[in-house]
């Protein structure tokens, strides 16, 4: 190549997509480049001054004097999260649930486990402990319901005392069967926000989501949500979990969401955890089943959203929040190193403390942190199992050659639960998942300008903020 000592073309990787060649470095800088542009580059031979010279100097792939600094602040927004302590904090109200989901990674069942007020308290001292000027407190079961006197008291005293004014979120992530008119108001008059799981319509649903006397219970959940709705102005958030049963339905799964009046859908693969490992001949597939799937899912969202209907799937939004943007969109599943205990803290009933909310279910005690009746927050960021954790989640250290590698994460609790091995490996199921996830949204933004104004207004335009279930 034709550099000199003021300019420089940083290490790339790059993958053919769509007859175009997607050039990526580890800043997070990108371009889609022809047969010939990619020739030229690969080569080395990149004419000082021409037009492609200075088209990948605006676009960060060489870099001089007069863009180093602009590079290097992208890096630091694309990777925000390196930069703040503990901002999401996850408090497991109850291991009770009045549900027998047959996927349950949780094992909801009828343990008598509630958090105490004394433990409630020292969740709220790790909430305000930490730097972080943005924390979520986000409520989880079991059913969280269950223990309503706990939600009270978190949600009345987290506000009380936020004398410091963080911006504090409340999240309840609940199944909604419990919820009555007296709690919704509560939940309205604090600004919680609400959470619950519709797997689909009706006949997929009560497939997966059934009660303890073997009931489906996709119609009161719906009740519910438009009762929240339309009485008390707020919108219930919902998320599905994709099951065999649901693969033959992509499009009607979307469907049930538009219907519903939401503009995201969160396409999450079930997990081999919980109560899926004894049921996962008649919920679990391969990567391969679950890709054949998202691809005619997100094919059918495009369809609406060229048609004027707006709505965005979740992990899609996610990639692209970070490619477009080069903003850390504060995904804990997508941060490298992996955000386990970095950014996210779970707090079990009996005071344990956990680096992610799958790390609590796993049936042996591998990555707990330790208890917060006996130790603060720093004690747990200091912890030897959590150095081993992270160092094993950054996935620069087998995926450096991946042209996605700039932006994806990898989570090696959910892969220790899956896989029996903490170390990530390319081939693994989700990782297999997660680059079809990648290659879809990048095959949609590399074939026509009407898909990038789409994608754009789902970064840009009105869609809900992240939150980790």
């Amino acid at each position: 190549m034709t550099t000199t000592a003021q300019s420089s073309i940083l290490p790339f990787n790059t993958e053919k997509i769509n007859n175009k060649y997607l050039v990526t470095n580890m800043m997070g800088c990108w371009d889609a480049l022809s047969e010939k542009e990619f020739r030229q580059l690969h080569s080395l031979r990149v004419m000082e001054g021409g037009a492609l010279f200075n088209r990948l100097l605006g676009r960060g792939l060489i870099v001089n004097e007069d863009n180093i600094r602009s590079v290097m602040e992208g890096y630091r927004n694309l990777n925000a999260n390196l930069f703040s302590d503990t901002g999401l904090h996850i408090a497991v109200v109850t291991k009770r649930c009045n549900l027998r989901c047959n996927y349950c990674h949780a094992k909801g069942g009828s343990s008598s486990e509630d958090m105490s007020t004394q433990t409630a308290s020292r969740v709220l001292q790790y909430l305000f402990d930490v730097q972080n000027k943005s924390v979520t407190l986000e409520f989880q079961g079991g059913e969280p319901l269950l223990n309503w006197p706990a939600i009270e008291f978190l949600t009345e005293h987290a506000h009380k005392f936020n004398t410091l004014g963080k911006k504090l979120n409340i999240v309840l992530v609940t199944n909604l069967l419990l919820m009555d008119d007296e709690k919704m108001r509560f939940l309205a008059e604090h600004n919680v926000d609400v959470c619950t799981s519709l797997d689909g319509p009706a006949d997929i649903h009560d497939k997966n989501k059934i009660d303890a006397g073997g009931g489906g219970t996709h119609a009161q959940v719906v009740e519910k949500i438009m009762r929240f709705s339309k009485k008390f102005g707020r919108k219930v958030h919902m998320l599905p979990t994709i099951t065999k049963h649901s693969l033959a339905h992509p499009e009607r799964i979307v469907d049930e969401y538009l219907r519903l009046g939401q503009t995201e859908i969160a396409l999450r693969p079930v997990n081999k955890i919980g109560y899926a490992c004894q049921s996962w001949e008649d919920v679990g597939y391969s990567a391969e089943e679950f890709n054949v799937f998202y691809t005619k899912a997100m094919a059918h969202i495009m369809k609406v959203n060229t048609e004027g209907t707006h709505i965005s799937e979740r992990m899609a939004r996610t990639i692209l929040t970070k490619v477009l943007h080069k903003r850390d969109p504060g995904y804990v599943d997508m941060m490298n190193p992996c955000g386990a205990g970095r950014a996210v803290m779970v707090y079990a009933p009996d005071g344990g403390c956990y680096p992610t909310d799958e790390a609590r279910m796993i049936e042996d005690d591998i990555f707990r942190l330790g208890n917060i009746m006996k130790e603060g927050y720093d004690d747990m960021l200091n912890k030897e199992n959590l150095f081993f954790l992270l160092s094993s989640g950054c996935s620069d250290l087998w995926n450096y050659r991946s042209v996605f590698s700039p932006w994806r994460g990898v989570d090696p609790v959910v892969n220790y639960a899956v896989e029996k091995n903490v170390i990530i490996k390319g081939g693994s199921r989700l990782q297999q998942i997660l680059t079809h996830q990648f290659r879809t949204v990048f095959s949609y933004l590399l074939s026509g300008h009407k898909y990038g104004e789409i994608f754009q207004r789902w970064t840009l335009g009105g869609a809900p903020d992240e939150k980790e279930n």
